[in-house]
């Protein structure tokens, strides 16, 4: 008969002592490893960059390049490029501008080549030691294609344009980090040498000057233009009431002749005015003027009309000019000969407006051209040849720049969907867990569930959404903090960061087993493949208890041995973590070299016979969590005193023999299937419940009178 369960202690649920040791221990070790792993990450030298400008690289970041030469000054280091005798833009390195690291904590060198007008040229990657590219040509070939798609976006951080990042899946992290750099190391490269001016307010751009001509400042707004035929003309005066005078100019050309052509515009932007009126007289506004003062570049282009009028050079100092006036907000701007700065050679000048004049460039104004009669009494009469609407095209205008969103912000955004449907199956697996006394006692239920789990974990953690915990993922976070790697590192990959934090917080709750049985794709897959196999009556084969533990060092080799050469070899680092065939088997769903495939398929065949070989004996991941799982505080799984002396049924139905022959769990070794607890329960099964239930089910036959005994139900959880 079971023993009564207030006969037993009760079981070590919490233990904070042992939490803490280990606790300090791991703390310890965690420090040490970093330190020394963070001191290697940044050691990466580079040959100098017109070593590193080969032909074929400079094809592919700045195509029609002729040459390109150093420059030698201050700033970000870059190579001026010249098509012929003209600079187009310049060519830099993220690892000379920024040494930005991507996944890993070792900065990448990625190449990129900048217009003076500020665009992406292209971009190509000459190093890196990003763990998801290194060995996988698929992958890689898609960053070329990424990388390439930046050509024309923005030289600015945050700047939308090329292909998405998510289209190197799996990892996104790394392109996306390269991206940044590329749109970043561009800027600083760019503002550098063409002084561009930083402005925390719209500001009228006064800096940056290209040659334009009058029809591209029309075209562009720079410039409004009033092109008015004999017909006009004629229109004008009779809306005027002056129909029946001659124009002061006469004009002896059809209706569809030209009478005047003239330009106006703000004068101020170099692009504008210089253009309008030549160096000198521009500078002349610029440097020879108060500061702060204004102009308005009025030009004439032909017909025999122009806006200066016959008695211009006769006009002294401070007679009014008549024929051009400019009204804003209700306020009339005229000006005196004195007002004007001309040009040498061509009939163009500078209105100028003195800096307390309450005129503001950034907001719309109006220009008026007049023109006048000649009544036969000799008196003057005007009126309005032409009106124009005039606003400052947003091309002349610095704007801030706009503040960029933070770098981590983009992905979440990204996989708000996905970040949805992996809340919803951790809060299930939280209920499957919380609830699995419930759940246990039906081994239908709990196999279906078990198994409906698993399969979410496989196609839509792993295949799917690539979310594939690994030891590359934790190395990267122990190494983190010493590497001068911001809060934007943790939070770059959501769906790794929500299975990280879930995985930590249930290591030190329940322990290991929660990720490792339930979370992880690969272990996933060769569960249901053992059980396919089992199906199929394929042999099994557990190691004796005494072989299993010299095999389950082998995880903790794997994982010793990655740890060591990512302080003292990183080279060799990568390939060492190839030792997990996740990348492999789930990241890249097998599209991968052939050697890497037959390995992933190695330990398949090999988990086929005997369940989750590779989870037990060699994942390094599995070996991390174990050893932390001596932090774990409480034990959901239940035994009674009859486990292990004399009832081995758990120990026997454990398919990864995490249970020993003493009927105690070793949780570091146990992946929380829960089949030890259906076993605990199934009143058929379970020998304890097994008699109790025979001894209900006897018939007892009393003397008359006599009260019925009561049976115990033995069983302590």
């Amino acid at each position: 008969m079971a023993a009564d369960r207030s006969s037993l202690p009760p079981p070590p649920m919490w233990r904070w002592h042992r939490t803490l040791r280990w606790g300090a221990l791991v703390i310890l070790g965690w420090l040490a490893f970093a330190i020394a792993a963070a001191a290697q990450s940044d050691d990466v030298t580079a040959p100098p960059l017109l070593d590193r400008l080969t032909p074929e690289v400079l094809a592919a970041v700045f195509d029609g390049v002729t040459h390109v030469e150093m420059v030698d000054d201050d700033g970000p280091v870059a190579a001026a490029a010249y098509m012929g005798d003209d600079l187009a833009g310049y060519v830099f390195s993220t690892l000379d501008v920024l040494r930005a690291p991507g996944y890993s904590s070792t900065p990448f060198d990625v190449v990129a080549g900048v217009t003076l007008e500020g665009r992406i040229t292209g971009a190509v990657v000459l190093f890196h030691r990003e763990p998801y590219l290194i060995n996988d040509a698929p992958r890689t070939a898609r960053l070329v294609t990424f990388l390439h798609s930046l050509s024309s976006v923005e030289a600015r951080l945050g700047a939308e344009g090329g292909i998405p990042p998510s289209f190197v899946a799996g990892a996104t992290i790394s392109a996306r980090a390269m991206r940044n750099a590329v749109q970043e190391g561009g800027r600083m490269v760019l503002r550098y040498r063409t002084e561009t001016l930083v402005v925390t307010e719209p500001t009228i751009d006064t800096i940056n000057f290209r040659p334009r001509t009058v029809v591209e400042l029309v075209a562009d707004g720079g410039l409004v233009r009033a092109l008015v035929t004999g017909a006009d003309l004629t229109r004008a005066m009779e809306q005027a009431g002056l129909g029946d005078y001659l124009p002061e100019i006469p004009f002896q050309g059809g209706p569809g002749d030209i009478y005047a052509d003239i330009v106006i515009g703000y004068a101020n932007p170099p692009k504008i005015g210089r253009n309008g009126v030549g160096p000198d007289p521009y500078d002349q506004l610029v440097n020879g003027s108060p500061a702060g003062t204004m102009a308005i570049y009025v030009g004439s282009q032909g017909g025999v009309f122009d806006h200066r009028g016959t008695r211009f050079n006769n006009l002294s100092a401070g007679l009014s000019f008549d024929r051009i006036s400019v009204s804003q907000g209700g306020r009339k701007f005229s000006f005196t000969k004195s007002d004007v700065i001309a040009a040498r050679g061509r009939i163009a000048d500078l209105f100028v407006l003195p800096s307390d004049s309450g005129f503001d460039p950034m907001q719309p104004w109006q220009a008026e051209v007049r023109a006048a009669v000649l009544r036969p009494d000799g008196r003057r009469d005007s009126f309005v040849l032409a009106s124009l609407d005039y606003s400052l095209p947003a091309a002349y205008i610095l704007m801030p720049e706009p503040e960029p969103k933070p770098v981590w912000l983009e992905p979440w955004i990204e996989a708000r969907t996905d970040i949805a449907i992996l809340g919803a199956a951790l809060v299930l697996l939280t209920a499957i867990l919380g609830f699995q006394d419930r759940l246990s006692r039906s081994r239908r239920l709990h196999r279906h569930v078990r198994d409906g789990f698993l399969v979410f974990t496989l196609v839509w953690i792993g295949w799917t959404a690539s979310a594939q915990l690994s030891i590359v993922n934790l190395i990267n976070y122990l190494k983190a903090p010493f590497g001068n790697l911001g809060l934007a590192f943790y939070l770059a990959e959501p769906l790794i960061v929500i299975l990280s934090v879930y995985t930590a917080i249930s290591l030190i709750v329940l322990g290991r087993g929660v990720f490792c049985g339930w979370l992880c794709p690969f272990g996933a897959l060769q569960e249901l493949l053992a059980r396919a196999a089992r199906g199929l009556g394929l042999p099994q084969w557990n190691p004796s208890e005494r072989l299993q533990r010299h095999l389950w060092m082998g995880k903790y080799l794997s994982l010793a041995t990655i740890l060591t050469l990512v302080v003292v070899a990183p080279d060799l680092a990568p390939m060492a973590e190839e030792v997990e065939p996740f990348k492999t088997a789930i990241t890249a769903m097998f599209v991968r070299g052939l050697p890497y495939v037959i390995y992933a398929l190695i330990l398949l065949a090999v988990g086929l016979f005997t369940e989750r070989a590779f989870c037990r004996f060699l994942c390094p991941l599995g070996g991390a969590l174990a050893v932390l799982d001596r932090l774990h505080l409480v034990n959901l799984l239940k035994r009674r005193p009859e486990c292990g002396n004399p009832c081995h049924l758990c120990e026997r139905s454990c398919p990864v023999r995490a249970i020993e022959r003493s009927g105690k769990i070793n949780m570091a070794e146990c992946f929380q299937c829960l089949d030890c607890q259906v076993e605990y329960h199934d009143d058929r099964r379970c020998p304890p419940l097994a008699q109790a239930r025979k001894l209900r089910a006897r018939p007892v036959v009393l003397p008359a009178g006599a009260a019925a005994p009561a049976i115990a139900q033995g069983g302590t959880a």
